[in-house]
């Protein structure tokens, strides 16, 4: 039904895109890309060095010696714009991590300042500041040929001048092999900055070591009661020179690792679970047992008429509920909340530093569920479960419990 007056709906009401020669719709979504709001960052800075190395491959791969001349500026462009992106990503994730000082003003396209405020802010990230040394090249070379990101877009830059007046060649395969190592480094830079401001929050650091940092640091000294030998006086020279660390600031890390479980117990110090005893989390593992050489994989659906494998059903159940009231009655309250926690602190890869929030965070949730046999099952039932308390038990420092269980 029409209603009077009412003007009829056209293509370009239901799609204002209809008759845009880039962005209206296909009926093939295949090739359908994410952009705008559903893009990330991450598209901008891959998509420009890709862009940069696909067409360095297809020029020299297939021998387009007649787009030489042509293709070799949209390839250093974009490998420019690459290293303006990785840049200002580290600088942005970096300045909210408060390792390096916001400064006011309006951004800029001149690559060399922005490399030199994070290198002079001095992280404190052995990976980070070799990625930043290796990508120095590249920022000196690109910024040299293209100050602002003109000259490689325009014939003539904005003084009138003609762009890459001081250069008459460059060679493709050259280009391409420095393409390759500066993906790399970009790619690499890119993930460590994210890992970076993330083991921030852990609280585990110091002025000149992240938290990657002092693990590997705990990992190359010897263990905790060595500390008066030889060999700790070797491994503390390897770390100092390593880390260009100087006496003051070697001991701030040493205390550091010393203060949190993980980098504890690769030292080989035990540290004390919150509510759990060892024996308990045994016996737990012992209870698991019961259940799990019995579940395997059933393809289709049972038949009623299979009495023998209806009766192994029935007899599983009868077990999995024998043991979640035999776990109910031994671990509850704030015990299975950590219990859960290691779990998937084990599993998930959380960071030990987080587990005392992470209990606390489990115990309101079993507060508010007030189903503690549902906790158990869940628990109980997981394949995967004395694995991944294994792991936790090392991580959070029950060194001689985190070997029990592995002969579990």
């Amino acid at each position: 039904m029409t209603v009077p007056g009412a003007s009829k709906l056209t293509d370009r009401d239901l799609d204002p895109y209809a008759d845009d020669p880039f962005f209206k719709r296909h009926t093939d979504s295949t090739w359908n890309a994410c952009i705008g709001e559903q893009g990330n960052d991450d598209n901008y800075l891959d998509g420009y060095i890709d862009a940069a190395l696909q067409l360095s491959h297809i020029v020299i791969d297939h021998s387009l010696l007649a787009k030489r001349d042509t293709l070799v500026l949209p390839i250093l462009y974009n490998a420019r714009h690459a290293v303006e992106l990785v840049l200002k990503f580290a600088t942005s994730h970096l300045e909210r991590a408060g390792v390096v000082p916001r400064v006011s003003g309006r951004p800029t396209h001149n690559i060399r300042v922005y490399w030199e405020r994070l290198d002079s802010a001095a992280v404190g990230d052995e990976i980070i500041g070799k990625k930043l040394e290796v990508l120095k090249p590249f920022v000196d070379s690109l910024s040299r040929i293209d100050r602002d990101g003109q000259e490689l877009r325009y014939p003539l830059n904005q003084f009138s001048d003609p762009s890459l007046s001081a250069y008459s060649l460059a060679n493709l395969q050259v280009i391409r092999t420095s393409l390759i190592d500066l993906s790399s480094t970009i790619d690499i830079l890119k993930n460590r900055v994210v890992s970076f401001a993330e083991e921030r929050r852990t609280g585990l650091f110091t002025q000149r070591c992240s938290r990657r940092d002092l693990v590997t640091i705990a990992n190359l000294m010897p263990r905790r009661e060595f500390w008066r030998s030889a060999s700790f006086d070797q491994q503390k020279a390897l770390v100092k020179a390593r880390f260009k660390l100087s006496n003051r600031q070697f001991s701030l890390a040493l205390d550091a690792i010393q203060s949190a479980r993980e980098t504890k117990a690769i030292l080989g110090i035990e540290t004390d679970l919150l509510y759990l005893s060892d024996d308990e989390i045994l016996w737990t593992a012992d209870q698991w047992r019961r259940i799990h050489p019995k579940i395997r994989e059933r393809g289709g659906p049972v038949k009623v008429s299979d009495q023998t494998l209806l009766n192994e059903l029935e007899e599983e159940q009868k077990e999995m509920g024998s043991v979640s009231d035999a776990v109910q009655q031994k671990i509850s309250g704030a015990k299975l909340s950590e219990l859960e926690a290691m779990f998937y602190l084990g599993r998930d890869g959380v960071y030990p530093e987080h587990f005392d929030t992470f209990v606390e965070r489990k115990e309101k949730e079993h507060a508010a569920a007030r189903d503690p046999k549902s906790e158990i099952l869940h628990l109980m039932t997981k394949p995967n479960f004395l694995h991944s308390v294994t792991i936790a038990a090392t991580k959070l420092g029950r060194l001689s419990l985190a070997t029990q269980l592995s002969l579990k």
